[in-house]
């Protein structure tokens, strides 16, 4: 048995680089040395700066060594040291008298500095230069800096300075401005990979790839830092690394919690985010490491989903194929608000007195999160409901409509396949009757008086599309019809107190043009031409059937010319008294009618409404002090008058008009500094 050396070194020191081509990732400056010594155009004085781990002491030795090697440069044409000349041996092995580290950390002050330029004058011992390896240089004070500025300017020709710094910003300007600088980069996740992969071939150690990547990435870019966790990794698992125990060993969450809680995030499962994080705390797992290792993880998830591949995520193939599968799933948006969450949530663990709690109201808050509607899906089922509205098909992919009355008749079934007849716009359906009343066997609306004379809808030639009931906005958000039947486009059902005295006549099919839907997902305005027969107004905003018109409170005695003539005045009333806010929604309103002992005013958006809704009782006090009456108002959203062509919603001119009347919209653009694009 050979005998071994009984001296252990750990692995950053047994292999350490010894020439400039086992420099790591820093191939920018061991090439620029390289040819500085070919072409004896040394400089007195480097600053090797960068992050810790990267390699600049190492490089500052390396340049020492091979300044000093003995043999001729026409014999080593890389310029690297030979490793065999005594001036090499004996650098290597502690004993060179022409190399001179020191720490500037500990040594700091202007008598140390003194101290070092008493050295520079006795001249090097059997070697051509003198180097002086400074490493922390950052850690001078000023008076020490301004000690050594003399020196440094006009150093004797056999001295060499080599500054290392982790804080390059620190160092005085007049010591930058004599020294040359080369900046070291952080050495990246498969550089140290297979550095790691050398080493465990020379050891002896068996490692899978997964073992490396956590190590290489629990380095955080410093190849010194991977070093000692791999020697940590060996001590616990000897010369077999395995994923499992080195996760437990290195308190490194497993990457599984992480998909875990993004896939849980997205099915908005907030009893399994807190079990989840339950079991974090029980395993002893630090929770600032776990938000740190689930922002890393969402970051990988936003990229990969950004550029369309898990190429710049670091981790095994399989690892990266894991994040290509889940970033399908999100939209960039989403994961965007997550990683903000995620980030929001480190900086309030670091003040936090409860971490558990901040971390489990982060989670939360990702599950109850309103995921984003991909803009491709939207346009695409656009296109399919046009379509079907334009051959009069049921709207595809919709949700299951209302289901009809027991009383109700059998749908016609579809025909078999035939040659079309000429295109001819289909009679729209009508939304389903209330239980108490008798749907009628055609698409035309039921009629309460029996001496009825309507002639029934003409039967369609394919099933009319069902009552689109589910895909209504907001309640809050969705138009009401306000005038009853005679704008409504159909009858009404009878009121229970005054029926109706006979049926009306039986609505005009809808224009070839029909818009369809219109922005954000509400049925757009059908053109009607003006008349006042009774032709049906376009307001077809919402598809509920129109409540019956309540006879007007007699004894309410305010008119709308009444209020119409203290409009103006009321409107300046709020504007002076009740500030901009209020007057900004009010200078597009305008009153409407006197229905259930209530003013209705009309307004522009379903945002104004809601806002004016909750000042309802004070702009109703400051109007009855105007007109002389009490007068309770309520705010609808204002709908075309008779006679008026209703256009279909344009996107980007709803926007744009949005922008200019709705102060809440107008701010949230000016906040985002948001445009409008038209596409």
């Amino acid at each position: 048995m050979a005998d071994a050396d009984p001296r252990y070194l750990v692995t950053a020191r047994k292999y350490r680089p010894q020439t400039f081509g086992d420099l790591v990732a820093q191939e920018h400056v061991a090439e620029t040395l390289r040819n500085a010594i070919l072409g004896d155009r040394l400089a007195h004085a480097y600053l090797f700066s960068g992050p810790r781990g990267v390699g600049k002491t190492t490089a500052a030795r390396l340049v020492a060594k091979a300044v000093n090697c003995q043999t001729p440069l026409d014999q080593r044409p890389d310029a690297e040291p030979c490793r065999t000349c005594e001036a090499c041996r004996s650098f290597e092995e502690g004993r060179a008298l022409n190399v001179i580290e020191m720490d500037a950390a500990s040594h700091n002050g202007v008598d140390d500095v003194r101290e070092l330029r008493e050295t520079v004058r006795i001249p090097p011992q059997g070697a051509d230069k003198k180097v002086y390896i400074l490493d922390e240089v950052h850690m001078f004070s000023a008076a020490a800096f301004n000690a050594l500025l003399k020196t440094l300017e006009e150093p004797p020709p056999y001295a060499l300075f080599v500054f290392a710094t982790t804080e390059p910003h620190k160092v005085l300007p007049t010591i930058l401005s004599r020294t040359q600088r080369f900046d070291f980069r952080r050495i990246q996740v498969p550089e140290i990979v297979g550095r790691l992969r050398a080493v465990c071939l020379a050891e002896g150690i068996e490692a899978d790839e997964d073992s490396l990547v956590l190590i290489a990435r629990k380095g955080d870019g410093a190849l010194r830092d991977a070093l000692s966790l791999f020697d940590q990794a060996v001590s616990l698992c000897g010369t077999n690394l395995q994923i499992g125990p080195l996760r437990e060993a290195l308190g490194v969450v497993d990457e599984d919690v992480f998909f875990a809680v993004t896939d849980r995030a997205a099915q908005g499962d907030r009893a399994g985010l807190i079990t989840l994080v339950d079991g974090i705390v029980r395993r002893g797992y630090d929770l600032a490491e776990f938000v740190d290792g689930l922002g890393n993880h969402l970051r990988d998830l936003m990229v990969t989903r950004s550029v369309g591949s898990a190429d710049l995520v670091e981790g095994t193939d399989a690892t990266k194929q894991r994040y290509a599968e889940s970033a399908r799933h999100w939209a960039e948006a989403d994961l965007l608000h997550l990683l903000m969450l995620a980030e929001r949530c480190a900086a309030d663990l670091r003040d936090s007195r409860q971490p558990r709690l901040t971390v489990e109201l982060a989670l939360v808050k990702m599950a109850t999160l309103e995921r984003t509607a991909r803009l491709d899906v939207l346009l695409d089922r656009l296109k399919r409901i046009e379509s079907a509205l334009d051959g009069g098909a049921a709207l595809p992919d919709g949700p299951a409509s209302a289901a009809a009355p027991a009383s109700s008749p059998a749908p016609v079934s579809p025909p078999a396949p035939q040659p079309a007849p000429a295109p001819q716009p289909a009679p729209r359906a009508q939304p389903a009757p209330p239980p108490n009343s008798s749907p009628a066997p055609t698409a035309s609306a039921p009629s309460p008086a029996p001496q009825s004379t309507a002639p029934p809808a003409p039967e369609p030639s394919r099933p009319a599309p069902p009552p689109r009931t589910t895909a209504e906005p907001p309640e809050d958000y969705r138009p009401r019809d306000e005038d009853g039947p005679d704008d409504g486009g159909q009858p009404a059902p009878p009121a229970p107190v005054r029926p109706a005295p006979s049926a009306p006549a039986a609505p005009a099919p809808p224009p070839a043009d029909d818009p369809g839907l219109g922005l954000f997902g509400r049925p757009a305005l059908t053109p009607r031409p003006p008349s006042g027969d009774g032709a049906t107004n376009a307001t077809a905003l919402s598809p509920s059937i129109a409540e019956p018109e309540a006879p007007a409170d007699r004894d309410f005695g305010i008119s709308i010319s009444r209020v119409e003539d203290v409009w103006s005045d009321f409107i300046q009333h709020v504007r002076s008294e009740h500030g901009p806010r209020l007057f900004s929604m009010l200078a597009g309103a305008s009153p409407l009618r006197v229905r259930r002992g209530r003013l209705e005013i009309g307004v522009t958006s379903p945002l104004a409404q809601g806002q004016l809704d909750s000042e309802a009782e004070r702009l109703g006090h400051a109007l009855a002090a105007l007109v002389g009456e009490p007068t309770p108002l309520a705010f609808v959203v204002e709908q075309p008058k008779r006679g008026e062509t209703a256009k279909a919603d344009d996107p980007f001119e709803t926007l744009k008009r949005l922008r200019q009347e709705d102060p809440v919209v107008r701010a949230l653009f000016d906040e985002l500094g948001a445009e409008i694009v038209y596409t």
